[in-house]
């Protein structure tokens, strides 16, 4: 029996508790110069990391913040692409592979691939279901509403 549990909630996702490895999606070529990725840049930086990591689309780069990972979700080529529900499942189950081999198990993020790319909430969320539903994983969806 798992302890899977999805919640959402409002505020920002940069005030979840350091106990909570966060996700966001990204493009291969890192560029993140639009949206909640420019935010991630600004606080973590290391973009030539990420790149040395060389993950394709389908795949997760992943850097380490004190207790907690940051998981970028590559689920296209280029910052100006679209990603697909395919490349976006591809990358949740390699980040879910490296969360379970890291004891992984609170997760926050955004409506992942909801802003600018334009995938639908209900079909994303189908989709984290899926691939965490036999997993020990709190995952923390937070819907930032600016003031």
């Amino acid at each position: 029996m798992s302890n899977f549990k999805i919640t959402e909630m409002e505020g920002d996702l940069f005030s979840a508790p350091d106990l909570y490895s966060l996700a966001h999606c990204v493009a291969a070529d890192f560029g993140m110069g639009a949206g909640i990725a420019v935010k991630f840049k600004q606080l973590y930086g290391r973009v030539n990391e990420l790149l040395a990591q060389a993950v394709q689309t389908g795949g997760v780069a992943v850097l380490k913040d004190n207790k907690r990972f940051i998981y970028y979700l590559v689920t296209k080529d280029q910052s100006w692409d679209k990603p697909t529900y395919s490349s976006l499942r591809s990358s949740l189950e390699e980040m879910r592979k490296h969360m379970k081999s890291n004891n992984v198990e609170k997760l926050a993020m955004p409506r992942i691939g909801c802003g600018i790319d334009g995938l639908e909430w209900d079909k994303v969320n189908a989709e984290l279901i899926e691939v965490f539903k036999n997993e020990n994983v709190q995952i923390v969806v937070y819907n930032f509403v600016p003031k």
